[in-house]
């Protein structure tokens, strides 16, 4: 028999095509019976028949294994739907489950179509600390914890910064000497609910100042707030700091050195800041972009759906925690 092109082989088939070839040359060319030949080759009669069916009508390119995928597949996610998929994966920057509450799919039905287009890993710089365990809690009451910590964030220059312009293109290098901003933040760990200021710096007495109205915000909402966690910056080890503290009633508690993950709900929000806002558009100012940090809060707080939260705001966990007061 004429040899034929040697194409890809299932790796569990109990035979290849030249095995093949030579199963099919017995019965054909030698005479074997179809019974004597699947003894000598150790398969099923019903495997010889076939394969020497297949080699009379198609000749050597029978013997090569055939396609399993199916001609129609009527319950494959819609083209569109799979675009959406792949869309907001690029845009927003979101996990699986989280795509998925918001186009109506599985979790695992996205993440395949996320392997099926190289975007399978969601790649935002976990730190070196992420390989412990993660242990993961959830304070009881509203108030019972707070997590505080602050971003600090270049300044949109006039005009527009690199990401704008690029890198080295008309006369912007990245650095632009704009200076920086500092964004304190405030987050309760059983509702996720945030209050946060923008400011020109760090120091103790800007911290305390913040710490006195964030303090002022949640007892508006019905939250006391017993204690207050934070690295061990210098405004936080501050006497200016513990007595605001004091006199809101909070006891204050620090993470260990190096643990930020200690804090990691804050550390959190502060990566979907950078996602959701600071870099989600190109700025033309600082002060631009800053008026839009207000309506960005608000959305976070009323709008925005936490898988944590099971798809549910944190305006919706102190409703369900505080109905007296929010009802």
């Amino acid at each position: 028999m004429a040899h034929a092109t040697r194409l890809r082989q299932h790796p569990n088939a109990p035979l290849t095509p030249e095995g093949r070839r030579r199963m099919v040359g017995c019965v054909l060319d030698r005479g074997w019976t179809v019974e004597a030949t699947a003894t000598r080759f150790q398969v099923d009669a019903k495997t010889v028949r076939k394969w020497r069916d297949r080699f009379l009508v198609e000749g050597d390119a029978g013997l090569v294994d055939r396609s399993s995928r199916p001609h129609r597949s009527p319950n494959r996610t819609p083209r569109a739907i799979r675009r959406r998929v792949i869309r907001l994966r690029r845009k927003r920057r979101k996990g699986a489950e989280w795509i998925a509450h918001h186009v109506g799919l599985a979790a695992s039905t996205v993440q395949r179509i996320l392997n099926q287009a190289g975007m399978g890993r969601l790649d935002v710089g976990d730190r070196a600390t992420a390989r412990e365990p993660v242990r993961r809690y959830q304070r009881e009451r509203p108030g019972e914890l707070i997590h505080v910590d602050i971003k600090k964030l270049a300044a949109i220059p006039d005009g527009g910064g690199w990401r704008m312009h690029g890198r080295g293109r008309d006369g912007h290098s990245g650095h632009s000497g704009a200076g920086y901003v500092y964004l304190h933040t405030a987050l309760d760990d059983r509702t996720r609910i945030v209050y946060s200021e923008i400011h020109p710096d760090e120091q103790a007495v800007t911290a305390a100042g913040f710490w006195t109205r964030a303090a002022s915000f949640y007892a508006t909402l019905g939250i006391d707030c017993e204690r207050v966690i934070t690295d061990n910056g210098s405004c936080y080890r501050s006497r200016l700091w513990h007595q605001a503290c004091t006199e809101t009633g909070t006891t204050v508690k620090k993470t260990r050195p190096y643990r930020p993950q200690t804090n990691g709900k804050v550390e959190r929000f502060h990566r979907i800041l950078l996602n959701e806002w600071a870099y989600i558009r190109d700025w033309t100012s600082e002060p631009q972009r800053g008026d839009a940090y207000t309506a960005f809060i608000h959305f976070y707080n009323h709008h925005r759906s936490h898988g944590s939260l099971q798809w549910a705001t944190p305006m919706d966990i102190i409703r369900d925690n505080l109905p007296a007061l929010h009802s």
